[in-house]
């Protein structure tokens, strides 16, 4: 489970776009010597949209997925140290993971590292 996961039933494009706005307002970003808004935190954004065909009724449901992940840059390139240096450090680490998830899930693997 994500904590402050939610599911909402929204009807108009404001509302998705007002969604949006207030989940980007909590995530954390930092400066860093290398990017003044050096995004500290990962994002998932997923809209589920039902449509209904004109012409059968037929009911279809699509997901879109937006993924936002945090900014890998080197520490050298940051001027980060302590805590600051250790989170990074976490982001590039989270990012390795999840490359390696996606290599072998492209390499057809029976085995998924996650």
């Amino acid at each position: 489970m994500v904590a402050g996961l939610t599911l909402n039933n929204i009807k108009t494009a404001r509302e998705l776009l007002n969604m949006l706005e207030n989940g980007n307002k909590n995530r954390t970003q930092h400066p860093t010597d290398a990017n003044a808004e050096s995004s500290r935190s990962h994002a998932v954004f997923q809209v589920y949209v039902k449509m209904r065909y004109k012409t059968s009724s037929q009911l279809r449901i699509v997901k879109l997925s937006m993924i936002d992940l945090a900014g890998s840059e080197r520490a050298s390139a940051t001027g980060c140290v302590g805590d600051r240096f250790k989170e990074g450090a976490n982001i590039n680490k989270s990012l390795l993971s999840l490359g390696n998830c996606i290599n072998r899930l492209a390499d057809g693997s029976s085995y998924i590292p996650y």
